[in-house]
């Protein structure tokens, strides 16, 4: 592989570290550009022109226009257009939500520990916060996942998108990125079997071989 620039955006709730084996997956040609916005410390935003854009999560609603404008590839793990499914399923979730949004505003740092546990499951293992939450930020995004929709003209501009998705996600069910993939002419959909939602972290090694694959020789 020629010397490919990869930018790295977390999802909600995460931070930077939850890419901290992504180094040892990549080639030594490979370089790593990782986004942080903010959630528990200084945000940054990467400049330069990345080949490839890897985003976990609502990671996706967080790019930026100018990001995108010379991607070769967009890939999102554990994505969704919506993140809440249709009807009584989507009643449910909207519940879950409202609850988060109100212990995000008392107890914070049990709620994302708690989340993180679910991120994880059914594979097991976790990590402590980074740091302190920034509580605003994470409830305005919080609020953000609750009520928007992806917008999706950002990915059609996109010469390919690849969505990898664990099979046992616990978070965002696995029809979310179904529905996401029929939305985008130009994407394709990989099921990582027995695989949860914390995928930057539980199989960075199976997302890089997956993405190599998908750029090809």
């Amino acid at each position: 592989m020629s010397r490919t620039e990869v930018l790295l955006q977390h999802g909600w709730g995460f931070g930077p570290c939850c890419w901290a084996g992504w180094r040892a997956a990549l080639p030594p040609e490979g370089v790593l550009r990782v986004a942080d916005r903010g959630y528990f410390g200084t945000p940054c935003s990467p400049e330069g022109q990345p080949q490839v854009i890897v985003a976990h999560s609502f990671g996706l609603y967080l790019l930026e226009p100018r990001w995108l404008e010379g991607a070769q590839l967009v890939v999102g793990l554990g994505s969704f257009g919506t993140f809440h499914p249709e009807g009584e399923a989507g009643r449910r979730s909207r519940r879950v939500v409202g609850r988060m949004r109100r212990r995000l505003e008392e107890e914070p740092e049990s709620l994302l520990a708690g989340f993180w546990s679910q991120c994880f499951a059914p594979e097991g293992g976790g990590q402590d916060l980074p740091g302190p939450p920034e509580k605003p930020l994470l409830a305005a995004d919080l609020a953000r996942l609750d009520r928007e929709a992806l917008d999706l003209e950002l990915l059609r501009g996109a010469p390919r998108v690849l969505l990898l998705h664990g099979e046992e996600d616990q978070v965002v069910p696995v029809e979310q990125a179904q529905a996401l993939q029929r939305q985008l002419s130009n994407s394709r959909l990989e099921v990582l079997p027995g695989a949860g939602h914390a995928l930057p972290l539980t199989r960075p090694a199976a997302c890089w071989a997956a993405i190599a694959a998908a750029l090809g020789p």
